[in-house]
């Protein structure tokens, strides 16, 4: 009954392959029909062929499913094959076998393999015959084909040893599919929300994220290079492919990994006793580790619920990691156990005990005894810095021209950074609702090679000294605005008023656009740090659309747009504008007003504001028109002052007293009804003359 030579059992494999040949089937069916069959879909449409970079891409109108059928096929194969040691009737069965254990594990092994394998060389096979035999609407060779195959194979070889693993482990059919698919996501929910708890409670910190970004077919996607979520198996297999294939070393990491698995398992199935059959942990000693799992996951869930749900988030947080340490322990204690009674003094002791550890877990990365937050480096050991709103992503993470060497900008970042640390240690870093807030994101490159990135959000007023030193610099400037972009490239400059798209010019003649991005350049980086702050209404934006190059031809056009608004203060460009006749074309003035009416903010009377509120400026004016009167500006003087003093619309919930929304309509150069805009005008803006035309706020 017991093959010598392959130290298995002949007649198990061929038992199990009757049994559970509907695995090979069904994993077939589905690899032909996500694989094969999307190939002949598109036959007889009169559209060129496609290139396929490999049979993952999103070309393939199955692919989602092909990927769903690799996450779940291979796993269901290992729980039905180890079924016989999860069920006591057929395990006291096959156990009173004369089969050593060796070889009951062998045999479940090489049938499950024979089920999973053979339909992915079938697929390949038959996908590289129908290739040669038809003309098919995508191009692929049998290299392509071959590599889908190994990677397949790969990954089915993997997730079925780790699900064979994780049931020696367990004792229970249903607890081993959860535990193997909670583990294959485990890397990237701990990364993602810890990364999102240390964001909340250790100043300055940023989960550093490298992204991947492609562009196929005119589309971009971005990957993520996260070691947490390369670590993620379901991750790296539903979300990265086709975008981001699997290398040779992963693959390989994915075969050792899974010869460790198959170790492990015949390691643990030689002490496995029968009679754990139906019991969740197989083994005890896993007991301590699959409880603090499952409390320390509950914890972080419910403290990341909390804190979103509710306005004072710091407090509603610490009593959502301790329900969850409750609940997380009650919910593991009542699976271990079977039964919900679980109510003891030695559970009461235990739950405590794993609180008080899985809490220090959680404060130690918060506390002041790593020193994270106060770390700051010194001048000398600071190669380059960068310095900007967001993190740099992508291709922006590996310019160099974001990066500077200069050492004086260094040491004004460096002053920035020491700043902010002493606020925080004195306690001076919260938000106040009055006052405006800004973000900085600051990345240290360090002479040993190793990077240091911080993120800060903090009021703009009190540290307007040292942000001056920064912003003004022209590094800061060259990340803010792209200027690396602006190197007299423009294929076309298209300049628009604000208020209305018809008024536009549209540059394309070489000799212009290279003048016009010279002077944008020269006015960006003569801006001073009250103009950038500057929240008033500019007289147009200014796209600009740079031509292909050997290093954007695989870009879509939009991403070689970049995008500048038109300020007043651009006085030198102003100028150049109107000399060829172009800023009249875009500039709104009085000559061009239907009319202009006004009501007052009164911030009493407006709807109790929500976190992320936002209403449309049309809805606030008629809803505060319904209780004050607007109010009609006759005067042609006074529309030129409300154009030229005007703000953005944006709805705030604290507006200061005296703040009023303005309705601008403006003639239509070509269609027929005017065009609508709604702004604020706040005190600091009002003139003795507009005062006059307005009526006092209530």
């Amino acid at each position: 009954m017991t093959s010598n030579r392959f130290f298995c059992s002949g007649g198990v494999i061929r038992q199990s392959l009757r049994q559970h040949g509907w695995i090979g089937l069904l994993y077939l069916v589905g690899l032909l029909f996500t694989v094969l069959l999307p190939l002949f879909m598109s036959i007889g449409d009169e559209q060129p062929r496609v290139v396929l970079k490999s049979l993952f891409d999103s070309t393939s109108s199955g692919n989602e499913l092909q990927k769903l059928i690799l996450m779940t096929v291979p796993v269901l194969a290992g729980v039905m094959l180890l079924r016989f040691v999860q069920r006591q009737g057929p395990s006291d069965l096959y156990h009173s076998l004369p089969l050593r254990r060796e070889h009951l594990l062998t045999a479940h092994f090489i049938s499950g393999l024979i089920l999973l394998l053979v339909p992915v060389w079938l697929t390949a096979g038959v996908t590289a015959w129908v290739n040669t035999s038809v003309e098919l609407p995508y191009i692929f060779h049998i290299n392509d084909i071959g590599s889908w195959a190994l990677v397949v194979s790969i990954l089915t070889i993997f997730l079925f040893t780790f699900t064979v693993f994780v049931g020696i482990c367990v004792g229970q059919s249903l607890l081993q599919t959860v535990v193997v698919y909670v583990l294959l996501l485990l890397p990237q929910f701990l990364s993602m929300f810890m990364g999102r708890f240390l964001e909340r409670n250790l100043y300055g910190y940023v989960q550093v994220r490298e992204t991947i970004v492609q562009y196929i077919n005119g589309g971009e996607f971005r990957s993520s290079n996260n070691i947490w979520d390369n670590l993620s198996p379901f991750v790296r297999i539903m979300d990265n492919l086709p975008h981001r294939a699997f290398s040779y070393m992963e693959l390989l990491a994915y075969i050792g990994i899974s010869l460790l698995f198959v170790a492990l398992s015949y390691g643990l199935y030689r002490k496995r006793l029968v009679e754990k059959a139906t019991q969740a942990m197989a083994f005890s000693f896993f007991q301590p580790l699959f409880k603090a799992g499952v409390i320390l996951c509950t914890m972080l869930v419910l403290g990341d619920y909390f804190y979103n749900a509710s306005t004072r988030g710091e407090n509603w947080s610490i009593f959502g990691y301790a329900l969850g340490a409750i609940l997380g322990y009650i919910v593991v204690e009542m699976v271990v156990r079977k039964t919900w009674q679980i109510v003891r003094v030695r559970a009461l002791v235990e739950m405590v005990v794993y609180g008080v550890i899985l809490g220090l877990v959680l404060y130690i990365p918060i506390s002041g005894w790593l020193g994270y937050e106060d770390r700051i480096p010194t001048a000398h050991s600071v190669e380059k810095v960068y310095v900007g709103q967001e993190e740099p992503l992508g291709r922006d993470a590996q310019k160099e021209a974001y990066f500077s060497q200069d050492r004086a900008y260094i040491a004004s970042v460096l002053n920035l950074h020491r700043e902010l640390v002493r606020a925080h240690a004195a306690g001076e870093k919260s938000l106040s609702k009055n006052l405006a807030a800004e973000s900085a994101v600051i990345v240290y490159r360090l002479d040993d090679g190793s990077t240091m990135t911080r993120r800060y959000t903090f009021p703009e007023k009190p540290f307007r000294t040292e942000l001056t030193k920064v912003m003004e610099a022209e590094p800061y400037k060259t990340v803010r605005y792209k200027l690396d972009k602006l190197q007299g490239k423009a294929e076309t400059i298209n300049i628009e008023s604000l208020d209305d798209n018809e008024r536009r010019v549209v540059l394309t003649n070489p000799k212009e656009t290279h003048e016009f991005e010279a002077i944008l350049r020269e006015e960006v980086l003569n801006m001073s740090y009250s103009e950038m702050q500057s929240d008033r209404y500019p007289l147009g934006s200014v796209s600009i659309t740079n031509k292909e190059s050997s290093f954007t031809n695989d870009e879509p056009k939009w991403n070689r747009e970049l995008s500048y608004n038109w300020p007043a203060s651009y006085h030198k460009l102003t100028d150049w504008l109107e000399q060829k006749g172009y800023a009249d074309k875009v500039i709104i003035d009085a000559k061009d007003i239907f009319s202009i009416r006004a009501v007052p903010i009164i911030t009493e009377e407006l709807e109790p504001y929500q976190p992320n509120q936002y209403i449309e400026d049309y809805k606030l004016f008629r809803s505060i028109q319904q209780k004050h009167k607007a109010i009609t500006i006759e005067d042609p003087k006074l529309w030129s002052t409300v154009l030229e003093k005007r703000r953005p619309y944006s709805y705030t919930p604290n507006m200061a007293k005296g703040t009023y929304l303005f309705q601008v309509k403006i003639k239509p150069l070509f269609s027929a009804d005017p065009h609508t805009g709604y702004y604020y005008f706040t005190p600091n803006d009002m003139t003795p003359e507009l005062a006059k035309a307005l009526p006092a706020v209530p």
